[in-house]
């Protein structure tokens, strides 16, 4: 499982049935907290080490030997890390690149929504020929393992069906959602920021709070300077919302 390596302190809000991310406690500096977790694996060795004293013995009991080499394992690994944490300067920049790239992945994803109509009177195959330009521009912002099928819409809105196409639908559009990326404030161990896209509901009633109908996550990997593992789902309400897509 993968650890986190740095906790900056601002945070994203998630609803709905998105992958949510836990908020961190507050904003620590990176030192304090390797060595707030090295100091508590210490504590819990020392509690061993003492528990195996009996009687005032020097030496340790058979059953605690086994307990306290896992420990010491365990601080040499926490030792190990912080020398590999990041400063917080790069911490920063990095998350800044991430959010920045997430924004303009959203962007280029709300661009699909103006196919909804032709994908429609297609009945649901997405043109390849009109949607080229969307995908192309999308491709920079990830690595070459990651399949343009995951690229094309992640959601559409069936109701979205119903505006007239005519020569093109006009940029004012207003479509029944939109995708937005969420602030990332987590630096994993693998050099990597999981970023999560949600799609909202933009048409809602008096004091309603819009829906969460679609999410998306990706690793962005500060080496490459792109994304991986992307992942793509919908909420319940989404999932009875939704335009249906075939595959071209």
């Amino acid at each position: 499982m993968r650890k986190t390596r740095f906790v900056a302190t601002s945070a994203s809000s998630q609803e709905g049935a998105a992958p949510e991310q836990t908020e961190p406690a507050g904003g620590l500096p990176k030192r304090t907290l390797v060595a707030g977790v090295s100091m508590s694996v210490g504590a819990l060795l020392c509690f061993v080490l003492s528990a195996g004293f009996s009687g005032g013995q020097s030496a340790v009991s058979d059953t605690a030997v086994p307990e306290i080499t896992s420990l010491q394992e365990q601080i040499r690994i926490t030792e190990a890390k912080t020398a590999a944490l990041p400063k917080a300067d790069d911490a920063e920049r990095g998350l800044t690149a991430a959010l920045t790239a997430a924004g303009q992945v959203s962007k280029l994803q709300n661009n699909y929504r103006y196919l909804t109509p032709s994908v429609a009177a297609d009945g649901g195959t997405l043109d390849t020929a009109t949607s080229q330009s969307t995908l192309r521009n999308l491709i920079p912002y990830f690595a070459p393992s990651v399949h343009q099928a995951n690229l094309r819409p992640w959601y559409l809105l069936a109701s979205d069906k119903d505006v007239a196409a005519g020569i093109g639908i006009p940029m004012s559009f207003n479509s029944g959602f939109e995708w937005a990326a969420q602030v990332p404030y987590l630096v994993n161990d693998d050099s990597t920021i999981t970023v999560t896209w949600l799609a909202r509901e933009t048409r809602t009633g008096a004091g309603e709070r819009p829906a969460v109908l679609a999410w998306a996550c990706a690793d962005y990997d500060l080496v490459r300077k792109a994304f991986v593992n992307i992942q793509t789902g919908t909420t319940a309400t989404g999932e009875a919302l939704k335009q249906e897509v075939k595959a071209p």
